[in-house]
């Protein structure tokens, strides 16, 4: 049994309150002047967690029937700052009104919940719960969120995804170190399942998470246009560039092969034209949201037969209000590394003892991100900055 909230020792230390800052900043109006924006449009993705093949795409139902409404564990590999993973994943089993069981893997409304989540966890005064984010909510607060960004679910579509984000389990090794982590997405769940929606419930998000945050390996990114696409893919993908692409502007693209990005994120066609296809559709909903300029696609041919495509490489040209974006989140995460620093929270040594040998983070894992804090922070200050910093 999940413990009373009061029973549950909440504080919250700097890195959370570094998480949380998504204040005042610089956005690209549309006839190209700058304006200013409370943050409100803006979440955070999470290093590696992130980008892990956990959710299913597509309908479950067929694969059901072969397995008696059961799941098999999918097996999935997948790369990290070029790192390899496996990733085992476990289904959800979900007890029926009639007593039968059903199994789910997480899909693309968990997707959207769990984003949800994050979002009202971000706005709401955040804190660790027994040393891990936890939050309290209702189910109709969740509701109201996911029907202002142009997703309705009703009151037991909400409680099956947070169910199956509770019930589901993923094992993910770093195929580098041999490092395996076992987690669920949601740790723990307390609900009033009464039709209502509007009694206080509250969760405990995974250990992962809480090793993230700690370790600041989170990365702004632009909330209600992820949430605005109609496809997964282009959610997937838009957060993956925003993660990654930090180097963003109008001279630069960025460039990638169909299928890593088919690996990493998990999907699976019967032909790489259906593949393709479905990435098409997913880059015109970008260009339409103003996030991307443009695509282009190169075939890869068959070394034995130049007829036979088996790859693309792709070229994805960021908007000058994308590229706007991505430079202003470099600025905030300057910011956050200028002030944890100036705070005296993080220390050389601190930051060395939480490379825990025991972690599933890549060792190598970028610029940008925890361990690299203070050499970041040495080249904002030789450059007299910030003279506006995020309070």
């Amino acid at each position: 049994m999940p413990k009373k909230l009061n029973q549950i020792k909440q504080t919250k230390p700097l890195q959370l309150s570094l998480f949380e800052i998504l204040t005042e900043t610089d956005v690209l109006t549309e006839d190209g002047n700058r304006g200013l924006s409370k943050g409100k449009n803006y979440s955070q993705t999470i290093e590696l967690y992130d980008f892990m093949p956990r959710f299913v795409n597509g309908h479950q139902a067929d694969l059901r029937l072969n397995y008696n409404g059961l799941l098999p564990a999918l097996v999935k590999p997948f790369e990290s700052r070029g790192v390899k993973f496996s990733l085992t994943l476990t289904p959800a089993t979900l007890v029926q009104k009639g007593g039968g069981s059903i199994s789910h893997y997480p899909g693309a409304d968990e997707d959207i919940v769990e984003t949800v989540l994050r979002k009202i966890y971000l706005d709401g005064n955040p804190k660790l719960f027994d040393g891990q984010p936890g939050m309290v909510f209702t189910i109709n607060q969740i509701r109201r969120e996911m029907k202002n960004q142009g997703h309705t679910r009703s009151h037991r579509q909400v409680l099956e995804s947070l169910l199956i984000l509770k019930g589901s389990q993923i094992s993910c090794q770093n195929l580098e170190t041999g490092n395996h982590l076992v987690f669920s997405p949601i740790d723990v769940l307390s609900y009033n399942d009464k039709n209502s929606g509007d009694e206080p419930c509250y969760l405990i998000f995974s250990k992962l998470v809480a090793e993230a945050l700690d370790r600041m390996y989170f990365r702004r990114y632009n909330y209600r246009t992820v949430l605005s696409y109609k496809l997964s893919i282009a959610r997937l993908l838009h957060r993956r560039i925003s993660h990654h692409f930090t180097q963003a502007n109008e001279d630069s693209s960025y460039s990638i092969y169909l299928s890593t990005l088919l690996r990493d994120f998990g999907l699976e066609y019967p032909t790489l034209a259906k593949a393709f296809l479905n990435f098409k559709k997913a880059f015109a909903e970008m260009i339409e949201a103003n996030v991307i300029k443009s695509f282009s696609a190169d075939p890869v041919t068959s070394a034995q037969s130049s007829r036979k495509i088996v790859d693309y490489h792709l070229t994805i040209v960021p908007t000058k209000t994308f590229s706007f974006e991505v430079k202003n989140s470099n600025v905030v995460r300057q910011n956050m590394e200028y002030y944890s620093d100036s705070l005296h929270e993080i220390s050389s040594s601190e930051v060395s003892k939480k490379k825990d040998s025991a972690s599933i983070f890549p060792s190598s894992l970028g610029q940008g991100v925890g361990q690299d804090k203070h050499k970041k922070v040495k080249e904002v200050k030789e450059r007299g900055y910030p003279s506006k910093k995020i309070k």
